[in-house]
């Protein structure tokens, strides 16, 4: 049976796509900053920027701190489907903070492992289980059940405004059940986000190998517009952010560190502020009219209180708490900036402040058509900091961590060459006889097996000794 045709869209997600051409795009922050510390905030974002490829300076682990999640209300329904173990542990995460979630994987293992309920997976029963990294295995799997998977994301997922699908670019499951799962979503014609992680500096040549050829099929999703946002995270970036965070709790930290900073935009944009809110309309201009891939992040603000502090914060996330490096920011189409702080620190901070870092955020986006800003007072983080969240979308692929990735494939496969051929030459014993020699002792062989007895029941022979 094949895929049942196109349902009827929901009116509400036609508005919100209708409405898109008409947001307002905000204006410049106001020119009240002083150009002397506007000229040091520059001089510290091309020092910063300079200093992005080199590795990640470690810290603190005030700085890794969650935000802790205040509402259920957001402002766009997203209906996640994770693919793979990588995937399936992101579903899970975005499950964990109120969102409807399926699960798809090869292996009954790793599906059993995921907190969803159990209708909410699907097992793609496919050979033996599992796909050794193997991106042709996890297409087979995912192609063989398609029909499934629809009536799956139909069923749990019908009514989401925007799909996020979650996958890992490395692994065999979710990198090669890719193009399926799209083909599945793109026909409930709504809009569709990729959220996807390029492999640890550690993952072997075939990882890093799946990972170059999935990042090549998403880029050119993303230019015929068959998805409308590709969110890139990248483990290397985020081992050295939580090189501390033991193995076992490894992918919970990395897993909250990819999902919650979406999740503090979705949430807030539906909250009202006493300052600046960033709207819905404003969060779906950034997530789905990009054109290209997007970048966010984190970071906490202890020492807040010079008018520069928080500018001086946000120059830091840039370069070094996002989750991905190598991306050219003034290629930004659109910006958001989230700023959350309770009303102890807000009666501290200078007016000016939220200037300075609108001004930095500008200029380092390069004067994108958008820059959305949301200020919100709010009492549920209890610390005495101030929390920055910043999203670019709209940029192209990161060059320089492509590259990277090109020759450290190279290399590995380079050392897996060699070290086939040394196996080769290692499987070839000299026992010191000549081949003249060793072929005259093979005829002497034969003979004898022929002449035992036991060589009479192998012998493939027949002879007939009945009598003429």
């Amino acid at each position: 049976m094949g895929i049942r045709t196109t349902e009827v869209v929901h009116e509400e997600v036609k508005t919100i796509n209708d409405d898109l051409d008409s947001v307002v795009v905000e204006a410049k922050p106001d020119e009240t900053v002083d150009m002397s510390k506007m000229k040091a905030l520059r001089e510290r974002l091309a020092g910063m920027q300079a200093e992005a490829n080199e590795p990640t300076e470690k810290i603190t682990k005030e700085e890794k701190k969650m935000v802790q999640k205040v509402v259920k209300k957001k402002s766009i329904k997203l209906g996640i489907v994770g693919s793979g173990q990588a995937g399936s542990r992101l579903a899970e995460t975005f499950y964990e903070l109120g969102y409807e979630a399926v699960a798809l994987n090869t292996a009954k293992q790793d599906l059993e492992q995921i907190k969803l309920p159990e209708v909410n997976k699907l097992f793609l029963d496919y050979s033996i289980g599992g796909a050794s990294k193997d991106r042709g295995i996890g297409a087979s799997a995912a192609e063989l059940h398609k029909d499934s998977i629809y009536d799956l994301i139909k069923d749990k997922l019908g009514d989401s405004q925007v799909f996020v699908f979650c996958t890992s670019l490395g692994g065999g499951s979710g990198s090669g059940s890719i193009e399926t799962v799209l083909s599945v979503l793109s026909i409930m014609e709504k809009p569709i986000v990729v959220i996807t992680v390029l492999p640890m500096m550690n993952e072997d040549a075939q990882t890093k190998s799946n990972a170059l050829e999935a990042l090549s099929d998403l880029s050119k999703m993303v230019q015929n517009k068959t998805i409308h946002n590709l969110i890139v995270a990248d483990n290397t970036k985020i081992e050295a952010i939580y090189h501390d965070v033991n193995l076992l709790d490894f992918y919970e930290v990395s897993n909250k560190a990819i999902v919650e900073p979406l999740d503090v935009f979705n949430t807030y944009s539906a909250m009202s502020s006493k300052v600046k809110s960033l709207d819905g309309m404003e969060l779906l201009k950034i997530l789905i009219d990009g054109e290209g891939l997007s970048l966010y992040g984190c970071m906490d603000v202890y020492e807040y209180e010079e008018d520069v502090a928080i500018a001086s914060a946000l120059i830091t996330n840039l370069s070094s708490g996002l989750l991905a490096s190598g991306f050219d920011l003034k290629q930004t189409k659109y910006a958001g900036v989230i700023i959350l702080a309770n009303s102890g620190v807000w009666a501290r901070i200078p007016s000016s402040s939220i200037n300075y870092a609108l001004s930095i955020l500008q200029e380092t986006a390069g004067c994108p058509a958008g820059v959305f800003r949301g200020i919100y007072e709010t009492e549920n983080i209890k610390e005495d900091v101030v929390k920055v969240y910043s999203f670019f979308s709209g940029l192209a692929l990161p060059d320089a961590r492509v590259e990277e990735l090109k020759k450290e494939v190279a290399a590995q496969k380079s050392v897996i060459k060699e070290k086939g051929a040394n196996r080769n030459m290692n499987l070839n014993i000299d026992t010191g006889a000549t081949e003249t020699v060793s072929a005259v002792e093979n005829i002497k062989k034969k003979i004898e097996k022929k002449s035992s007895m036991f060589g009479k029941f192998t012998n493939q022979t027949v002879i007939d000794k009945r009598k003429k």
